[in-house]
């Protein structure tokens, strides 16, 4: 339907995540090589610039390739692999702007934070990290603990061999699916790529409530943080293997 491509949009080359905010009709877009975040309108097309930039020193933005928008509490929240932080923005943030809340510090348990999710009905921020799934408060600040920590050999989540990508949460069900995976390469070259459910309540070493694993008839290989959920159709999507698969998954909503 349309494309936003050119030197104008200074849209990068390599981008991995990329935040829809359907009340206020914008797109949120990380550019990781000019440590920035890009909005534009939602009908924008072509070679349009960005309406709003967030980039400078005062943001502490650096190779930041993920982003989530809040259109409810109007903020935008970035994860910072390389500081192990959370840095929270006002969503009509432009320019130098600082971040409005950090969580950083030895009790977060963040260590090389991939992707972050956001319920602003339940108020509840989702984080994949190597120490495996961190739940936190919306408004935390701080070097605060996480409220949830979902890790461990039962839940295929955390530590050196595991890939945790992406967690999307349903404020209705009460629900995560997260993307998983392991670093070993497996038969069918699906990496042991899983789409795992929980519910909010879980903690600790816990087995998925419900697994859809990689192989031949799923054709799951994997994604790099490329999941999000349809409610209406009751339908997860993911990015994999060069291409969208669609999965009918009623449980989950």
């Amino acid at each position: 339907m349309r494309t936003i491509q050119g030197q104008e949009t200074l849209v990068p080359r390599t981008t991995h995540e990329i935040g829809v905010d359907t009340l206020h009709d914008e797109i949120v877009v990380p550019n990781p090589f000019a440590e920035a975040i890009l909005v534009f309108r939602g009908g924008a097309k072509g070679e349009e610039r960005p309406i709003r930039i967030l980039q400078g020193p005062k943001t502490q933005l650096g190779y930041t390739d993920n982003v989530a928008v809040d259109p409810i509490h109007n903020e935008i929240y970035v994860v910072e692999f390389r500081t192990d932080s959370i840095l929270v923005f006002p969503r009509e943030a432009n320019g130098d702007v600082a971040p409005i809340r950090i969580i950083h510090g030895p009790k977060t348990r963040l260590d090389r934070p991939m992707r972050i999710s956001v319920d602003p009905v339940n108020n509840l921020m989702a984080v994949t990290s190597i120490a495996g799934l961190l739940l936190f408060n919306r408004t935390d600040n701080g070097d605060v603990a996480p409220r949830t920590v979902i890790a461990g050999p039962k839940t295929g989540l955390g530590g050196e061999g595991s890939l945790i990508y992406k967690a999307v949460l349903n404020p209705k069900s009460k629900k995560i699916i997260v993307a998983g995976g392991t670093r070993a390469s497996t038969p069918g070259g699906t990496r042991g790529a899983f789409l795992g459910i929980w519910n909010y309540g879980d903690y600790g070493d816990v087995p998925p409530w419900a697994i859809l694993r990689g192989n031949a008839t799923t054709k799951l290989r994997g994604t790099n943080g490329g999941l999000d959920v349809n409610p209406d159709a009751q339908e997860v999507l993911v990015l994999s293997g060069g291409g969208m698969l669609v999965y009918h998954l009623p449980e989950f909503f």
